[in-house]
């Protein structure tokens, strides 16, 4: 059997990690809503940007490992934990590749939100999965259904800024900054290649760095040894 690897579910150091991160995803939102009401901007339009959405989510998952124990959660955990760092780390290269202006990319100067939002984030969600092997061995076929939520934003988006108000979140995203629907052909299917790409990427990662649990391993071995104490257990009486 493979020696256990320190960096599991409870160590001491994967704690303190996922306390930062939820402490640093908490204060950046909560700066957001304060500069939302100050602003005047409408929460409707603020809670539709993939950039917040995608750090709700983050700050409901590392709230969720940091209290609910390995041995409880459920089998699809990981695919969910997998599918919510996908995301992020996607925010935060999408935004560096076609959202930032040029001087933003490796500037130091740009607000404490957008910071936090769009680089720390991503990083130390995507270093976590990295570092913390899953509980469960991810299928491929099954990370597939981890676009369901991408494509569900991308018709949302669309339908509201054609049918209600509209607005659209971002730029890839209206036809009146691309001559028309058929404009958006190009920079939304950049888009959703590099959402496919990343998220076979992360889901390849997480099914190479899965190691068994310490509670798996103990599971798995007394069920072989009381396998193999009733030899005759599985035989016709």
């Amino acid at each position: 059997m493979r020696p256990r690897w320190p960096l599991h579910d409870r160590a001491v150091p994967v704690v303190a990690w996922r306390v930062g991160i939820l402490l640093l995803a908490v204060t950046a939102e909560i700066w957001n809503i304060k500069n939302m009401l100050e602003s005047g901007e409408r929460a409707s339009e603020h809670f539709a940007y993939f950039t917040v959405q995608s750090n709700l989510l983050v700050i409901a998952l590392m709230a969720w490992m940091l209290v609910v124990p390995q041995w409880r959660r459920p089998r699809w955990f990981d695919h969910v934990r997998g599918a919510i760092t996908a995301y992020i780390v996607l925010t935060g290269l999408v935004y560096a590749v076609l959202l930032a202006k040029p001087d933003e990319v490796w500037a130091w100067t740009i607000e404490y939100t957008n910071a936090a939002q769009h680089r720390f984030i991503p990083w130390m969600v995507g270093l976590d999965w990295l570092l913390v092997p899953a509980a469960g061995r991810i299928r491929l076929s099954r990370a597939a259904w981890w676009m369901g939520y991408p494509v569900a934003y991308l018709a949302a988006s669309w339908l509201r800024g054609a049918l209600v108000d509209g607005w659209f979140p971002y730029p890839f995203l209206d036809p009146g900054e691309h001559g028309g629907w058929a404009g958006l052909v190009w920079p939304t299917g950049q888009v959703l290649i590099a959402f496919v790409v990343g998220i076979f990427i992360v889901a390849g990662l997480g099914r190479l760095r899965y190691r068994e649990s310490g509670v798996q391993a103990a599971s798995r071995a007394s069920t072989a040894s009381s396998t193999s104490s009733r030899p005759y257990a599985n035989s016709s009486p």
